[in-house]
This record gives structure tokens, C-alpha cells and sequence, in this order.
């Protein structure tokens, strides 16, 4: 299975539940500030309907995510499709001043709290380093898995990544994570 697979790679970077949670929020913080910026770039005119850099990448990255896993790519839709239409808006109603600050500091906690994590908690680098398409592509499908799995919902697929893990050597019990 090709999602268990790819979750399986961010998971082995993702053991320690402390640091699943910054990833929670850091990473859509990333998403939502990375659509303010891509906005502000639009590419072209199509019936009275301006085309930006955000709308190009959303509907790339949603296609790929549904390539993937049709539910989670439908529920990173809606929340994505949310944070792409408020950074739309943002673009449209707020100074380019304001939309790059906004930008700045979403990227500077996002990445920071990330950071924090995997050097505080995980006591390991993250996965950028060695697949920086899913740091900044996957990772947002993997975050909704994340929280669905805490959940409790699609254990047959959280089985799936874990048998995965265990095949590389890399998976620690999800139920009993590392606590220092």
C-alpha cells in the first residue's frame, strides 16, 4: 500500500507524541502562511477569476494527496481549502505589508516549533534532510493521519504503517511513546 508506505517514511521521524502534536499545528501553520505569500502571485486572468501561485499549488498538492488516500486527501481539502481561501482573502483585503509579516512569523514559530521538536523530543533530525518533497508536500496529509490514528479511526491503516515501520527496523509502540 503506497500511503503506508510514504506515512511510514514520516513516521520514522515521528515517533515521540509530543512532538506529533507540534507537528499538529506548526505544519498547517506553514500551509496557511506559505498560501499568503503564493497568492499575492497571480499568474494569470481566467474569466474575470485571478489564477495565483497558491491556487496552482493547493490543487497540485490535493491531487497528489488523492493519489495517495482518497478519505484523507477529502478531509485535508477541507481544511486546507479553508487555510487557502482565508490566505486568498488576506491577500485581497490586507496590506502586502501585513501578508508578508504574516508570512514571516507563521514561518519562523512553524519551522521554530518543528525544530524544537525533534531536537528536544525526538532527539532526532527531521525528515526534511532527507526528503525535503515530503517535508514540505506530504506532511500536511500525514498530520491529518496523524490525528485520525490518535483518534482511533482507520486502524487498519495505522497497522499498515506500523508493519511498515517494523520492516525498516524503526517502530516503536504508537500507544507508549518515549516520554524524555
Amino acid at each position: 500500500m503506497r500511503f503506508a508506505k510514504e506515512m511510514a517514511f514520516y513516521s520514522a521521524y515521528h515517533q515521540e507524541k509530543r512532538n506529533v502534536w507540534i507537528h499538529v499545528l506548526g505544519v498547517p501553520t506553514i500551509t496557511f502562511t506559505l498560501f499568503v505569500v503564493l497568492s499575492r502571485f497571480s499568474l494569470f486572468e481566467y474569466n474575470g477569476f485571478s489564477v495565483t501561485a497558491s491556487l496552482l499549488f493547493t490543487l497540485g498538492v490535493l491531487g497528489y494527496y488523492y493519489t495517495l488516500d482518497v478519505f484523507f486527501a477529502f478531509i485535508a481539502t477541507l481544511l486546507f481549502g479553508g487555510l487557502f481561501l482565508t490566505a486568498e482573502w488576506i491577500t485581497v483585503q490586507l496590506p502586502s505589508q501585513t501578508a508578508w509579516t504574516i508570512f514571516g512569523i507563521g514561518q519562523v514559530v512553524g519551522w521554530g516549533s518543528q525544530f524544537y521538536g525533534h531536537f528536544i523530543f525526538e532527539k532526532s533530525r527531521p525528515a526534511l534532510f532527507d526528503n525535503l518533497f515530503q517535508a514540505l508536500v506530504s506532511a500536511p496529509l500525514f498530520v491529518v493521519a496523524d490525528v485520525f490514528f490518535e483518534l482511533g479511526y482507520r486502524s487498519e491503516l495505522k497497522k499498515a504503517v506500523e508493519d511498515e515501520l517494523k520492516q525498516k527496523g524503526v517502530w516503536k509502540d504508537f500507544s507508549v511513546h518515549k516520554t524524555a
